[in-house]
């Protein structure tokens, strides 16, 4: 499916990217920086704790380093790593030696029992690396080493042959590894060069909660973790006088315990199908043979993190997984979702199982996080649910009617969700799908997605119009100025909404010039509409309302006339909700959700009216 990309709450910025992915892996590595800017969690005791109790206790490295002859236990350093390397090339082979002789030892092979972990150099490696969607632009990076693995959690092997775990591909990676020299490790530069990798461990396989990764010179060593609140980081460990700690780190990232590695394990693969397992209510182990291709997936590390599977139950009906990491003081989009059971065109769960937070895996108590490290670490919590199963994306269709319905029928279910005091808050090309074939009216599109939804009771201050909240590209001028920070904020509220509805809608007509077929290059207007800078992204939407809409914007042939008078009608609506929106007066009083619920179903039935007047055109012709 197509995505747009996105800037969501509460981040303000992410390395989620465009349609049109980055231009180059420098563009992706500045993203990455930007992203995990104030999110980097140093801890002196991760270092410390990492690992312990997961891996060979204390004792049985120290017994390790005796007999070890890579190791000088009088003179408490590596024998082979260079004091004084002139180039980094010279660390490679004596780093890949210490790897293989501590994964030897502890992780003995044989033939019966094959090696599920190895150390690669990989240095010279060009390894595919996305620079966008699925199928999308390709670049290329080498982490210097890679642990590749084997195993239920990675996918299998073209064929088997003793050299398939030699092959080097972020499909196989259990953990990245960047070598350098002292005079080199620059803090930040080498950080970022990490983290990109880590990206791609999360993009490719779709099953970790989160990617180790270190870096190694030849006096010492950083551990790292990535995960959806950003990463955390320990002190520099001195690998020749603290070898011991050394050797717990190199044992851990290279474990063949898939869960201490961050895999999901309940994503697994069965031969070369994916299957997820998942425990009902009453005990039992459920299966579900999962689709190859992802029907949602965010490419980026710090976030959400949201991933959707295409599956089907035992009786063939197509059903969702829904997999993403919220804000923890955030209310669960399950909560929503019970709320919203039997609305029609909105879409409807089936299960959902509650997770870990993201400060589990890392070892840290949030109560006891000192005060001038709390605005580095926001925790997050994992929530996976199965949800009904419907159309493809509202994108993905295949005739201009299949648009129309399931524009109305989106809209419709948005206002069943008003009704019900609950306000959707990212209204998107992603979250309205087309209804399954044949369904009848009211499902013939559907809404999905609640991640961002309120109770329209809502506190004031939590309810304000904020950028952070929805997809850039369909955000409303009023969220998009919220950035301002100066501006007065009215609630974000049903009009907002709506406001996106109308975006989505030029979106196709503008950007398709028919089914499964963008334009290229992608419309100006809507490149503008994904800007990160919010004004700039708001400035073009203030202007098509200030001229006549058949200026900026003029749908593909395949929608015609009737798509270009829906979008005009639609247009002259927002023209006067905008202007009255953007020229609000000082000290103004603006209402609250629950004071707006009289009036909105008037505003309902004019947009809907307007797409029913294009479906009986439609149908006329």
């Amino acid at each position: 499916s197509v995505t747009s990309g996105s800037i969501d709450t509460p981040m303000s910025h992410n390395s989620h990217g465009s349609e049109e992915g980055y231009e180059k892996l420098k563009d992706l590595e500045l993203a990455v920086k930007i992203e995990l800017e104030g999110h980097m969690y140093r801890d002196e005791s991760f270092g410390k704790n990492a690992f312990v109790g997961k891996v060979a206790p204390d004792k049985d490295i120290e017994k390790f380093l005796l007999e070890c002859d890579l190791y000088d236990s009088d003179a408490c350093r590596w024998r082979d790593v260079p004091e004084k390397p002139l180039y980094e090339s010279e660390l490679y082979d004596p780093f890949c030696d210490v790897f293989e002789a501590a994964i030897g030892h502890f992780y003995p092979a044989s033939d019966s029992n094959p090696p599920t972990r190895i150390v690669l150099d990989s240095h010279d490696k060009q390894l595919q690396h996305r620079l966008g969607p699925e199928d999308g632009r390709i670049g290329s990076s080498s982490p210097d080493f890679m642990i590749q693995g084997s195993g239920r959690n990675f996918p299998p092997p073209p064929r088997k042959t003793k050299k398939n775990l030699r092959r080097t591909a972020y499909a196989f990676c259990a953990t990245p590894l960047e070598i350098k020299r002292v005079s080199q490790n620059v803090f930040e530069a080498n950080m970022v060069q990490i983290a990109v990798y880590a990206r791609e461990c999360f993009v490719v396989q779709s099953n970790r909660f989160f990617v180790y990764s270190m870096i190694i010179t030849e006096k010492y060593a950083q551990l790292y973790l990535f995960d959806r609140s950003g990463g955390h980081y320990s002190h520099r460990v001195d690998i020749h006088a603290n070898a011991t700690d050394f050797v717990r780190f190199m044992l851990g990232v290279a474990s063949p315990d898939d869960a201490v590695i961050g895999f999901d394990t309940q994503i697994y693969w069965e031969g070369k199908q994916r299957v997820l397992e998942t425990i009902n209510d009453q005990g039992i182990v459920e299966k579900y043979n999962l689709e190859d291709k992802k029907l949602f997936y965010r490419r980026a590390i710090r976030g959400r993190g949201t991933c959707c599977w295409i599956t089907k139950d035992g009786r063939g009906k197509v059903l969702i997984v829904k997999d993403a990491w919220r804000s923890r003081e955030r209310l669960p989009e399950w909560k929503f979702l019970k709320a919203a059971k039997g609305l029609t065109g909105v879409g409807q769960m089936v299960a959902y199982f509650p997770g870990a937070h993201v400060s589990d895996h890392r070892g840290l108590d949030i109560t006891t996080i000192p005060d001038d490290m709390k605005s580095y670490f926001w925790d997050r919590t994992f929530c996976r649910m199965v949800l009904e199963g419907y159309g493809k994306s509202i994108v993905e269709f295949d005739t201009a009617d299949e648009v129309l319905f399931a524009f109305r029928d989106a809209i419709a279910g948005h206002q069943n969700l008003w009704n019900s005091n609950i306000l959707h808050r990212d209204v998107s090309i992603n979250n309205i799908l087309i209804g399954i074939p044949g369904a009848e009216e009211g499902w013939r599109g559907v809404l999905i997605d609640l991640d961002m939804a309120i109770w329209l009771d809502r506190a004031a201050s939590l309810a304000e119009a904020d950028f952070r909240t929805g997809t850039r590209a369909f955000q409303s001028v009023r969220v998009l100025k919220s950035f301002l920070p100066k501006k007065a904020r009215m609630c974000h509220d049903y009009l907002d909404d709506l406001e996106s509805f109308f975006y989505v809608l030029i979106w196709i007509c503008i950007g398709y010039s028919q089914p499964g077929k963008m334009v290229e290059p992608i419309p100006e207007l809507l490149s503008d509409w994904e800007s990160e800078n919010p004004i700039f992204a708001a400035r073009t939407k203030v202007d098509m309302y200030f001229t006549a809409l058949e200026e900026m914007v003029e749908v593909t042939p395949f929608f015609g006339v009737i798509f270009q008078e829906l979008l005009e009608n639609v247009h002259g609506f927002f023209s006067v909700v905008v202007h009255r929106k953007t020229s609000s007066t000082k000290g103004q009083v603006y209402p609250t959700l629950t004071e707006l619920i009289p009036e909105a179903s008037g505003h309902y039935a004019t947009i809907l009216g307007f797409v029913d007047d294009a479906i009986k055109k439609r149908a006329a012709l």
